[in-house]
This record gives C-alpha cells, sequence and structure tokens, in this order.
C-alpha cells in the first residue's frame, strides 16, 4: 500500500469526542436493510484496533493479535520489510515490525488490508474491484499530499482518503436500480451522489460507512473523516480546528471515479 508508511504523525493533541458526537446522533436515524452484506473485517483487525487505542497497551500484546492470523501477519511483515520501510536487515517478527512502524500505522494499514480483502470477497455488480482500489488509492494519496502542503496530519489523511467509500461495493449490491438510475440520469445532470441517497434513503454512504466503523470501533478522528467526508463546505467554514483537519480529505471527495460521484 504505497504511501501508508508515513501514517503514523505523531499524537494527536486534539479532541474529536464532539464531531464523533454530532456524527453519532445523525447516524442513530441510519436503518441499514437487514440483507445488505456489510464488509466484515478480521476480528484479529477490529481487536487491535480497539486494543491499539489504549495508550498502555503493550506492544506483545498486539502482537499476539495479529499472530492469530497468519494472513495478516504475512501483510504487516511484507509492509515492514518494503524498501523504504527496512533497515539493514530484515524484520521477522510482529513485535518488532509494528515497533519499526508505530501503533498507529500498523492500525492504520491492518485495516485498510482488512477493507481490501473484504470488499474483494464480497464482489460488486456495479464496481470493477481492482479499479475501485486504484481509486481510493488515489484519494488517499491525494489527501495525503494535500495535508502535508497544509502541514496537517497526512496519516487521518491518507486513511479517511482510503476508506471514505468502503460501504460503496455492498450498497451498489443491494440498491442496483437506483445506483444505476443515477448514474444514467443524475450524474448526467451535474448531481451529486450522496445528495441523491440522502434523498432516496435517508442516508449516505458516508453515514452508513460511518455507522459501521463505530460499530467496528475505529478511532474517532477516522469514523468523523468517513462522515464528513462530502463535506466540503463545512470542512472551511466550520469553527472547530478538527474540521478543517478533515480538508484534505473532502477534497479527495471531488476526484473522478467510475461511479461519478460529484456528477462528472
Amino acid at each position: 500500500m504505497s504511501g501508508a508508511e508515513e501514517v503514523d504523525s505523531g499524537p494527536d493533541l486534539l479532541n474529536w469526542a464532539s464531531l464523533r458526537a454530532n456524527a453519532l446522533e445523525s447516524i442513530q436515524s441510519v436503518s441499514i436493510p437487514n440483507d445488505v452484506e456489510i464488509p466484515a473485517l478480521p476480528q484479529a483487525v477490529t481487536e487491535f484496533s480497539q486494543r491499539a487505542a489504549d495508550p498502555d497497551v503493550e506492544l506483545r500484546e498486539l502482537a499476539s493479535i495479529v499472530e492469530t492470523s497468519a494472513g495478516l501477519t504475512v501483510e504487516l511483515l511484507k509492509f515492514v520489510n518494503t524498501a523504504r520501510l527496512r533497515t539493514t536487515s530484515p524484520i521477522g517478527d510482529v513485535s518488532t515490525a509494528i515497533a519499526r512502524v508505530g501503533i498507529r500505522s500498523a492500525s492504520s494499514y491492518l485495516i485498510a488490508t482488512g477493507v481490501k480483502a473484504a470488499n474483494k470477497s464480497l464482489g460488486s455488480k456495479l464496481i470493477h474491484h481492482g479499479h475501485a482500489w486504484s481509486e481510493s488509492l488515489q484519494k488517499a494519496l491525494f489527501a495525503q499530499a494535500a495535508a502535508r502542503t497544509l502541514k496537517l496530519n497526512a496519516g487521518l489523511a491518507f486513511m479517511g482518503g482510503l476508506l471514505q467509500d468502503f460501504m460503496l461495493p455492498a450498497l451498489t449490491n443491494r440498491f442496483e436500480n437506483d445506483y444505476v438510475s443515477f448514474l444514467e440520469n443524475d450524474a448526467k445532470d451535474g448531481r451529486d451522489m450522496a445528495d441523491r441517497e440522502q434523498e432516496t434513503f435517508g442516508w449516505n454512504h458516508a453515514s452508513t460507512g460511518a455507522f459501521i466503523a463505530g460499530q467496528w470501533g475505529l478511532p474517532d478522528d477516522l469514523l468523523c473523516a468517513i462522515y464528513y467526508h462530502h463535506s466540503l463546505h463545512e470542512s472551511l467554514s466550520r469553527p472547530e480546528v478538527e474540521m478543517f483537519k478533515l480538508f484534505p480529505i473532502t477534497l479527495s471527495g471531488l476526484l473522478p471515479d467510475q461511479l461519478r460521484q460529484c456528477g462528472r
């Protein structure tokens, strides 16, 4: 996952609790039909993410969680042994790997790996998985570069760009006709897909993504990044400092993709 190596950009001293509370209050009205096939993160990923939020957690405990999954162990070791990250000798154990990249970076990489695998196994009638992952990575790298230019949290920007649309394969499968109608009509008229979703369902893929992120126990700032990723105006006009930290992510949401979300 090119670019993810700089996810860990130091402690975040801002308080995301109020923004998360506002998002969760709105999400309470989200009613996802029972037959929507939600992407399932591996248990080890959700457990790692939840334990990683504890500032007193020990590396050995986190490593033992990763080691319950051979696949995740291989992916994490492959990540830290890339040419750009590796030290003079290869890293062969999980504890050292986590220490090398940092707990937050390791958590972010495992989440992204889990989401990619979950959506690939889910499949989609309207979305080409390979193209969708490339688009998500493009948004992530764009948001990361913008955050660095603005001296904001590049790690949050990368993960927000990468995960902002992770619910779309499941939603387009369940509501195929509605999304086809959007592509054939609204997109050609320049209408934003999130607005059409809100009008049609009473929610959009951003709010459902944040809803699932909350169930997974993802960090507050990442939940907010998913929830607000189509809130470009709010990221510039609201007084909370945290909202401006989401600006690179909201900007990346304007990039073109195969669903023509921004009506292009």
